[in-house]
C-alpha cells in the first residue's frame, strides 16, 4: 500500500532553497532573501529547516541570521515545493523524484529536476528513492494522507507535462504513484498572474482531516468572479464528506517593479507540526485571514509576510516541501 501522507502529520524538516544572482528575482533579491531567512527562523520554531543554497557567494552576507543546516546544491530558483522530492510510505519511506519541466516548459529547470536526486543522497541515503519519468509538481495535489486527493484539470492536463488525453490517464498516475482512491477535481479558479496552470495549493487546501479550505470569490466586478464562483459550486458538488471553510479573498496586489496583477492568496499557507504559517501581504485583509484560521484551529497560526515572493508569483507553501518523520517499523 502506498501513501502520501497529510501536511499535518509529523516533520522532521522543512526544506527552503535561497534565492540566487542570475535568476528571475531582479531588483528584488535582497528583499526576497531577507524574507526567506525570517521565514525560515519563524518555520524553525516548529521544525528544522534545511536550506538549500546554489549561490554561495550571494548566501554568504546573510548566512549568520539563519542557525539551521544547509546543503550547497546548484539551483534554478526557489519553489523547492514543485522540484522538491514527495515522500510516500510503502509503508517504508520513499523520496519519489516526479521530473520537474519548469511547470510545462516556461522556465529552466535543469538544476532544480536533480535536487531530488542529491537530497538523496547526501542527506536520506538510508530511505528509499524512485526516479518517476512524469512531471508532477508537488503544489499541483494536495491530500488528507487518507487516499483522498484535490487536484486541478487546468494544470494535471496541460500541454507541455505529460499531455494526459483524459482525467483517466492522470488518475492512473496519481493512484499508481501516491495511492489515490479519491480524486475531487477543480475545473474552475485560476489567479491572474499564476505560472503553474492552476496549482490546487493556491486555491484550496486540506486544513485537517475534515476541512477543505479554499478561496472564496472576490467581489463581483473583480475579473476572477465567475472562476471562482463556479469553483465553490464544484467543491460544494464533489468535495462531499467534508466541511468547507471560505477563506478570504485578497485585496488585489500589484508588482512593483512593473504594476502587473500579482496572484496572492491565503490558501498558501504551510502547515508543520502543530503550526499553521499564514503567508500575508501587508494588505487590509491579512487581519481577517488570520482571525478566521486561529478561531478555526486546531493551530497555532503564525503571519509570515510573502509581499517579495509573491512579486515572482509564489508565496510560502510554493517555497517549502516538508519531509515527515518516518514512521516506526
Amino acid at each position: 500500500m502506498i501513501r502520501l501522507p497529510a501536511e499535518w502529520e509529523p516533520q522532521q524538516a522543512v526544506l527552503l532553497s535561497f534565492p540566487r544572482r542570475g535568476g528571475d528575482w531582479g531588483a528584488i533579491l535582497s528583499a526576497a532573501s531577507s524574507a526567506m531567512i525570517e521565514a525560515a527562523k519563524l518555520i524553525s520554531s516548529a521544525c528544522p529547516v534545511i536550506l538549500i543554497v546554489g549561490d554561495k557567494e550571494h548566501y554568504e552576507p546573510y548566512a549568520p541570521r539563519f542557525t539551521g543546516q544547509v546543503v550547497y546544491l546548484p539551483t534554478d530558483d526557489c519553489w523547492i515545493r514543485d522540484s522538491g522530492p514527495l515522500t510516500v510510505f510503502t509503508p517504508a519511506p520513499t523520496l519519489l523524484d516526479f521530473t520537474f519541466n519548469g511547470w510545462g516548459g516556461k522556465f529552466s529547470a535543469e538544476n532544480d529536476n536533480r535536487v531530488p536526486l542529491e537530497l538523496h543522497r547526501r542527506l536520506f541515503p538510508a530511505v528509499g528513492y524512485e526516479r518517476i519519468p512524469f512531471v508532477l509538481e508537488g503544489g499541483a495535489i494536495e491530500t488528507d494522507g487518507q487516499g483522498t486527493f484535490l487536484t486541478t484539470s487546468r494544470c494535471l492536463l496541460s500541454e507541455g507535462r505529460n499531455d494526459f488525453a483524459s482525467k483517466a490517464a492522470a488518475e492512473k498516475l496519481l493512484h499508481g504513484q501516491l495511492g489515490a482512491e479519491r480524486i475531487i477535481w477543480l475545473d474552475h479558479g485560476e489567479l491572474i498572474g499564476d505560472d503553474t496552470d492552476a496549482h490546487v495549493d493556491t486555491v484550496a487546501r486540506f486544513l485537517d482531516a475534515r476541512t477543505i479550505a479554499y478561496v472564496g470569490p472576490p467581489p463581483p466586478e473583480d475579473p476572477h468572479y465567475a472562476d471562482f464562483m463556479t469553483m465553490r459550486e464544484e467543491l460544494q458538488e464533489r468535495a462531499t464528506g467534508y466541511d468547507l471553510l471560505e477563506l478570504p479573498w485578497a485585496s488585489a496586489v500589484v508588482s512593483q517593479v512593473d504594476g502587473h496583477r500579482l496572484p496572492v492568496s491565503y490558501a498558501n499557507f504551510l502547515i508543520s507540526n502543530g503550526t499553521l504559517f499564514l503567508p500575508v501581504y501587508g494588505i487590509d485583509t491579512d487581519a481577517a485571514a488570520i482571525k478566521l484560521l486561529q478561531d478555526r484551529g486546531p493551530y497555532r497560526v503564525e503571519p509570515i509576510d510573502c509581499l517579495p515572493f509573491v512579486e515572482q508569483h509564489g508565496a510560502l507553501h510554493c517555497l517549502t516541501m516538508q519531509i515527515p518523520t518516518w514512521p516506526d517499523k
